[in-house]
């Protein structure tokens, strides 16, 4: 990844998410990736309203979700 790209974990996205502004700025026009497994952990959290899932379905659309490579 470059300079340009940003791999975001599951806290970072939960911190902005809730309103964390001083994350903002560091995020503008970047390329942001998550993980599978970090779309995994926001998604599958029972206690999600329906308005809060549709929050993270929506942010995780703008992002590039990297699927786990096998090994050779």
């Amino acid at each position: 990844m470059n300079g340009n790209n940003l791999l975001l974990d599951t806290n970072i996205v939960l911190y902005l998410l809730n309103g964390e502004e001083t994350l903002i700025p560091l995020l503008e026009e970047k390329n942001l990736f998550l993980s599978f497994i970090t779309q995994l952990e926001l998604l599958v959290n029972c206690k999600l309203k329906s308005d809060e899932l549709l929050k993270i379905k929506q942010f995780i659309s703008e992002c590039t979700v990297i699927d786990i490579t096998p090994v050779d």
